[in-house]
């Protein structure tokens, strides 16, 4: 990647090290999304990860950035869920398949967006596939969040090794009833 930096005509190469310098320090604005295109096709992850946490980006930027190899590429761009318009179902299944904890934290805090909002996938298929994660701090994420289906809950209570894990699951779903029962006095 070639960069350059010019100031009333004259130039100066910019290294990888003042790229990310760059799309580090640059406000997250419109004006900057054809630059964080460009920059999303960097060879450095450190730039592309300061891409990826940008808010405005294109729909073919986070396209490039969802197809990327590198975890901390991914992380940053599952953290803020910006880019769950472009997503698709093969997409969720690949980065559930990193295992990686952070990634499926951050798909389990966009659960509602990923199936309701923007319909990605069914909330029964991807509740199901992290819930059979091996990482406990995984299935305690999805058991302490509310939109995790109480099927899903009861098979934890019942079922998980991990015994905070079903504490966790037991306290949602006695959250979620004392909710619904709010809802049925009014």
């Amino acid at each position: 990647m070639k960069a350059q930096l010019i100031v009333n005509g004259v130039t100066v190469e910019l290294s990888h090290n003042e790229l990310n310098e760059i799309a580090f320090t640059l406000d997250t604005c419109e004006r900057y999304m054809d630059l964080f295109h460009e920059l999303a096709g960097s060879p450095c992850t450190e730039t592309r990860s300061s891409v990826a946490s940008q808010t405005f980006l294109h729909e073919k930027t986070c396209r490039i950035l969802l197809q990327d190899n590198q975890v901390d590429v991914l992380r940053a761009l599952t953290s803020k869920g910006r880019c769950i318009p472009e997503i698709k179902k093969e997409d969720i299944e690949r980065l559930i398949d990193l295992q990686d904890t952070e990634i499926l934290s951050n798909i389990i805090n966009h659960i509602s967006d990923l199936t309701e909002e923007y319909s990605i996938c069914e909330k029964d298929w991807l509740c199901e596939k992290l819930y059979q994660q091996k990482d406990p701090v995984v299935r305690q994420e999805l058991a302490e969040n509310d939109e995790t289906p109480r099927f899903i809950l009861k098979k934890m209570v019942l079922n998980d090794s991990e015994w905070a894990v079903s504490k966790a699951a037991e306290e949602t779903l006695a959250l979620i009833e004392e909710y619904d029962d709010d809802d049925i006095e009014i």
